[in-house]
């Protein structure tokens, strides 16, 4: 199962996943050219895994470990919990997140596993109110139009992040914010469940597991 937005274009950015907190001033803020040049690696290196013939699990490893690398998974989860994570338990919002970044891994591995990637462009970088840096790209991707996808690159412990995308002007922050809340589900508990049915099958699950403990 998986949510309408993710169906869509916007899986196409990689799924993955991420999301803004409140900005940060001064020596905290992200540098344009810094945010282009992780945008422009990870691009590149997603598209080059992606593109691997032969074991399939070792190439969606890497992949899963690539993702676990360049997103802000835990602003992801505090935007997607919304006003349920001010009465989260931190053991709750652990478990929350581990699962939840090992569902929008998946999701991008099973729309983009059998597409062709062509091309990964860089556009306009430009800084942003709050501190984080934006930056536009294109994916050229076999058979289908051109991908418009803005990346929101976040200083991270001093470390670039990838905390919101826009995939054809629709933010993945705004679309998980408070989503499973809206799709009838309201405690956290009920959350960790469905994302444990979500993830029965779940090809990044064991490399998340391990990663994020």
């Amino acid at each position: 199962m998986t949510f309408g937005w993710m169906k869509s274009a916007a899986a196409a950015a990689f799924a993955l996943a991420l999301f803004g907190l409140a900005g940060t001033a001064g020596a905290d803020n992200m540098a344009p050219d810094q945010a282009k040049k992780f945008i422009a690696e990870m691009g590149d290196r997603a598209v080059s895994t992606l593109s691997k013939q032969g074991n399939p699990a070792e190439r969606n490893k890497e992949f899963t470990n690539l993702m676990l690398e360049g997103m802000d998974f835990d602003s992801l989860a505090l935007a997607t919990l919304g006003k349920m994570a001010r009465t989260a338990s931190a053991p709750d919002k652990k478990e929350f997140t581990r699962l939840f970044a090992a569902y929008v891994i998946d999701v991008a591995l099973e729309k983009f596993g059998n597409i062709q990637i062509n091309k990964f462009a860089i556009g306009a970088v430009k800084a942003e109110p709050n501190g984080d840096a934006k930056v536009d790209t294109v994916i050229d991707r076999s058979g289908d139009k051109p991908l418009q996808v803005a990346w929101r690159v976040k200083n991270v412990a001093g470390k670039p992040k990838v905390n919101d995308m826009e995939v054809e002007s629709f933010s993945l922050r705004t679309h998980y914010t408070g989503e499973f809340e809206r799709a009838g589900v309201s405690t956290v508990g009920g959350l960790i469940n469905k994302l444990k049915d979500l993830n029965k099958n779940s090809k990044a699950w064991p490399v998340v597991q391990q990663a994020m403990k």
